[in-house]
Order: structure tokens, then C-alpha cells, then sequence
């Protein structure tokens, strides 16, 4: 797979990329609908795996039994324990939860998260959020990708839909505009369109 990637940072995904990775899910793991809504909350909303293995079913479900459109991210759950917002508006992630959502609720457990471990069945921790992560990536052939590949994604496709860099850090919920910032300068492909 061709996305950039820094040294040190997770590598970035094209959209074509990503779909390859959704197509391995789908040909390979045992929990395809519950690792396809995850890789998709990943990489439509720019969660971490922190904040995604925190998700109760809740946080993503009206009382009425519809997805909601907005989804609160608690304070325990975030980086920096503030309250924030994902934005559950595209289309291919609705689907996917939607599709996940009427298997887990069949199944539900007395835990209710929302994204389970299906060997225990009880809620993911962060660290083995981050493990899932590496092996669907691993057996995607995704060399270069981690739980926060997702999340650079994102930012670099908000760049490249001309989103400014304020959007951009209310998106991804930073707390300086300097962190944002980085995300602007590493986008090569972006950067090189400048001087074509």
C-alpha cells in the first residue's frame, strides 16, 4: 500500500487503501461486522482506540432504537478527560453500525459496551483495542499501520476536501490549534498539488 507515512507516525490511508483493508475483514476475520463498524468509526470519525474500546451502545443509540447523529464522547473516555463530540454523519460507517448494532444488541450481554471482545464478552480495553487494530492492519498487508492510522486519515481527507484548519481541529477534538497544524504540513500529496 502506497499512503505516507513520517517516521514514527502512523501510516496515512487513501480511501482505496482502506477499502482493501474493509475487504480483508470481510474474507478473514471471525468478527467481520463488529471489525468493519470499528475500522469505520476509526476512520470516519477519527476516534482513538481508547475512546473507541469506551463506546457503550448508549453513546451511539437514541432511546427509540435509531443511530444518532452526533455522538458524546464522555470524559473518562477522551484524551484529556473533556467531554466532545463524533460526528456519526457518513454514510458507509452508518451502515456498518447499523449492521453491527442489530447482532450485538441480539447478542447483548450484561456489559454494554458497545464494541465486546467475543472471547470474553466483555468490553475491549484500550491495549487491546490497539492489538486488534495492528492485526486487522497486519492481515490487510497495511504495513505501517496502527490505531491511529484511522484518525490520520481523516484529517488528511478533511485537508484534502479544502476543510480549514479550524474545522479540522473541531473534528478531531484537538485542544491546541498547533497540534492541528502538524497534520496541515505532513499532508505530501496536498502540499505537491500546490506547486502543480
Amino acid at each position: 500500500m502506497s499512503g505516507y507515512r513520517l517516521e514514527g507516525q502512523a501510516k496515512v490511508l487513501k480511501e482505496s487503501e482502506f477499502e482493501v483493508v474493509l475487504s480483508s475483514i470481510r474474507n478473514t476475520s471471525r468478527y467481520p461486522l463488529r471489525d468493519i463498524a470499528i475500522m469505520q468509526i476509526s476512520f470516519r470519525c477519527g476516534l482513538r482506540a481508547k475512546e473507541i474500546a469506551g463506546l457503550n451502545i448508549e453513546d451511539v443509540v437514541e432511546l427509540d432504537g435509531s443511530l444518532k447523529e452526533v455522538c458524546t464522547l464522555r470524559s473518562d473516555i477522551t484524551k484529556g478527560s473533556k467531554v466532545g463530540k463524533a460526528f456519526l454523519s457518513n454514510i458507509e460507517l452508518r451502515n456498518a453500525l447499523v449492521e453491527y448494532l442489530a447482532e450485538r444488541i441480539e447478542n447483548c450481554t450484561e456489559d454494554r459496551a458497545l464494541f465486546i471482545s467475543q472471547r470474553g464478552q466483555k468490553r475491549f480495553s484500550p491495549n487491546t483495542m490497539v492489538k486488534l487494530f495492528s492485526r486487522l492492519y497486519k492481515e490487510a498487508g497495511a504495513h505501517g499501520c496502527s490505531s491511529h492510522s484511522g484518525r490520520r486519515s481523516l484529517a488528511s481527507s478533511l485537508i484534502k476536501k479544502k476543510a480549514n484548519i479550524y474545522q479540522v481541529q473541531k473534528i478531531l477534538r484537538h485542544n491546541s490549534i498547533n497540534t492541528t497544524a502538524v497534520y496541515f504540513s505532513e499532508d505530501e500529496d496536498t502540499l505537491s498539488s500546490l506547486l502543480r
